[in-house]
C-alpha cells in the first residue's frame, strides 16, 4: 500500500497550546467522528480505509509534535498477513490394527491448510494435553505427528497456557497438525462459522502448522472408541497430560484459499533528554471490521459498514490528544506511540510490533494500552486492567490518588485482561496495564459487548459517552508525567541498577 504525505490542514492546532489545556470531550468528538465516519469505510486492514486512517494517525501525531518511529524514518511498519479461508477437505481415520479408514463427517470437522494444498497419507495421530514434558507423563516424540489438542484446558486447573500458545509450542516442536477439540457441544457451530470465514494471521511458516482444524467432541470421542480410549478422562485430565499415543492414523486432503496482504502500524516518538533510562509506550488499535455485511439486492439502502465508533476511533481519539499533550514539554525518557493493525484478528499489530520493537522490548519500563473508552459517563472510577500483577501497581495508584480517581477493586474488567493488545507486552514481560473508567461499569460494557459490538450500531450517535473518556485521557497524560519522569519514577537505577 502506498502511503501520500496527507496533513489535514482542517485539524492541525498548536502542540504547544494544547498542552497548556485539559483533555475535553470536544476534543475526542472530533477525531472519532473522523476515524468512524462512513469515508473511513470501517477501517478494515488492507484496504481503503486503511490508508485513510494510518495517514490520519500520522498527520495528527506530526501536527502535535511527535517525529516518525516507523520503518526508515516513516510513521509505518509493514505487518504482513495472511487470510486462510477452507475450501474443501477431507480427513479419514484408521486404528493401527484394522487399518480400515472411515471418513469423519464434514459436519463434524472443519479443516485448513498453510499452504494452498496439503495432501498426506499415514499421519499418527497423537493427543496433547497442557503439561510440559517434564511432568512425568513420558513425552512421545511429536515430529510429523497429527494433533488432538482441547480448546480450552479443564476448568479445575490454573494458570495453564491458552490455546494458541501451546498450538505454537506443538507447531515448533514439530507437529504437522494440530486439531482443536471443542468440547462445549452448544460452542461448535459458533467456532465453525468463524472458522468458515476464514482467519487471518501473521505471515510466516511457524505461525501455522501444515494443517489444522476443529472438531466436535461427540466425533472425537467416536475416533477414541477405534484405540481403545476415554474421551471424557483425557479431557478432564489434560491439565496433567503431556502427549499420549492414540494408535490412529490419518489420511488427509485439504484445499484453501490463500490471500496474502500488507498492512502497517503507525509509529511515533516523544524524544526524551534521557533515553538511556527506557522509555513508556501508549497503544491502541486503529483497526475494525470494515464493511461487514455483504450486500443484498432487496436491502440497498441497508447500513453495511461497521464503523466502530467506541471501538477503538475512541481509543485512538485519546492517544492523539494524549500526544498533544505531553509533547509540550520534552520528558527524561522517550514516550513512543502506536497504533496497531489487526487486533480484531487476534493481537496481530501488537504482536508484530514486540516481534520487530524499534527499541528493545526491555527499554520499555511500562506500557498503557486505550480501547474502547467512550462508554461512561463517571469521571472519577477506573477499572485498572493488570492490577495485581505488576510491579507498577503501587505506583499506578498514587498517581489514581493524585489525580483523584478511585480504582474498581472488584476485578470484574479482568476477564478482558487476553483480550487487549497489552496482554502481549506482558507476555514479554512489560508491565502493561489498560486503564478505563468505561470497564469499571459492568453494567455498561455487558450492554455494549451484547449489542453495538463489532455490530453496525458502534457508530456515533447519542450513546456515545465522552466524559470519562475525556477523564481518562487527563489521566493517561499524568501517567505519562509520572513514568518518563525520573524524579518520578526513578526505575531500575532506584535499586542501584546501572543504566542501560
Amino acid at each position: 500500500m502506498r502511503f501520500v504525505a496527507v496533513l489535514l490542514l482542517s485539524a492541525i492546532f498548536s502542540a504547544g497550546s494544547a498542552g497548556a489545556q485539559p483533555i475535553g470531550e470536544a476534543d475526542l468528538l472530533r477525531h472519532i467522528e473522523i476515524l468512524a465516519s462512513d469515508r473511513f469505510e470501517g477501517r478494515e486492514p488492507g484496504t481503503t480505509g486503511e490508508n485513510k486512517t494510518v495517514n490520519y494517525i500520522a498527520s495528527q501525531w506530526s501536527a502535535a509534535g511527535l517525529e516518525p518511529a516507523g520503518d526508515e524514518g516513516s510513521w509505518y511498519a509493514p505487518v504482513s498477513l495472511v487470510e486462510r479461508t477452507p475450501e474443501i477437505y477431507r480427513l479419514q481415520v484408521a486404528d493401527s490394527r484394522s487399518r480400515q479408514f472411515v471418513r469423519v463427517a464434514q459436519d463434524e470437522i472443519i479443516l485448513r491448510s498453510r499452504d494452498a494444498s496439503f495432501r498426506k497419507l499415514d499421519m499418527p495421530m497423537v493427543f496433547a494435553g497442557y503439561a510440559g514434558p517434564d511432568s512425568g507423563q513420558g513425552s512421545v516424540s511429536i515430529a510429523g505427528k497429527l494433533v488432538f489438542l482441547p480448546r480450552n484446558p479443564p476448568e479445575s486447573a490454573e494458570e495453564l497456557p491458552d490455546y494458541r500458545d501451546r498450538k505454537l509450542q506443538l507447531i515448533r516442536e514439530g507437529a504437522i497438525g494440530v486439531i482443536g477439540i471443542v468440547a462445549d457441544e452448544w460452542l461448535w457451530p459458533r467456532y465453525r462459522r468463524s472458522f468458515e470465514r476464514g482467519t487471518t494471521m501473521l505471515a510466516g511458516p511457524e505461525q501455522h502448522a501444515a494443517v489444522e482444524g476443529l472438531i466436535r467432541y461427540d466425533q472425537f470421542r467416536k475416533l477414541l472408541l477405534r484405540s481403545g480410549r476415554d474421551a471424557e478422562k483425557l479431557l478432564l485430565t489434560s491439565g496433567d497430560i503431556d502427549l499420549i499415543d492414540l494408535d490412529l492414523q490419518a489420511n488427509a486432503a485439504v484445499d484453501t484459499a490463500l490471500r496474502s496482504y500488507l498492512s502497517h502500524n503507525v509509529i511515533g516518538k516523544i524524544a526524551g533528554s534521557n533515553p538511556a533510562r527506557g522509555a513508556i509506550l501508549y497503544l491502541g488499535h486503529w483497526d475494525h471490521f470494515g464493511i461487514c455485511r455483504t450486500e443484498d439486492p432487496k436491502e440497498l439502502e441497508r447500513d453495511r459498514i461497521c464503523n466502530g465508533a467506541v471501538d477503538n476511533a475512541s481509543g485512538i481519539s485519546l492517544l492523539i490528544e494524549t500526544a498533544a499533550r505531553l509533547s509540550a514539554q520534552r520528558p527524561d525518557r522517550d514516550i513512543y506511540f502506536l497504533a496497531t493493525t489487526a487486533e480484531e484478528k487476534g493481537l496481530l499489530g501488537a504482536r508484530a510490533f514486540v516481534q520487530d520493537p524499534p527499541v528493545a522490548l526491555d527499554k520499555f519500563v511500562a506500557a498503557f494500552n486505550a480501547d474502547s473508552v467512550a462508554l461512561s459517563d463517571n469521571r472519577k472510577r477506573i477499572a485498572v486492567i493488570g492490577l495485581g500483577e505488576n510491579e507498577l501497581d503501587r505506583d499506578i495508584e498514587i498517581v489514581a490518588a493524585q489525580e483523584g480517581r478511585e480504582i474498581d477493586r472488584s476485578g470484574k474488567a479482568d476477564v478482558y485482561l487476553k483480550r487487549q493488545d497489552g496482554y502481549v507486552f506482558r507476555e514479554r514481560g512489560i508491565p502493561a496495564y489498560m486503564i478505563t473508567s468505561a470497564f469499571a461499569d459492568d453494567e455498561r460494557v455487558t450492554a455494549f459487548i451484547n449489542g453495538p459490538y463489532h455490530d453496525v450500531s458502534d457508530e456515533v450517535n447519542d450513546s456515545l459517552l465522552l466524559a470519562g473518556a475525556a477523564a481518562d485521557a487527563n489521566f493517561h497524560v499524568a501517567l505519562g508525567r509520572y513514568f518518563a519522569s525520573t524524579a518520578t519514577y526513578p526505575g531500575k537505577a532506584s535499586s542501584g541498577e546501572p543504566d542501560n
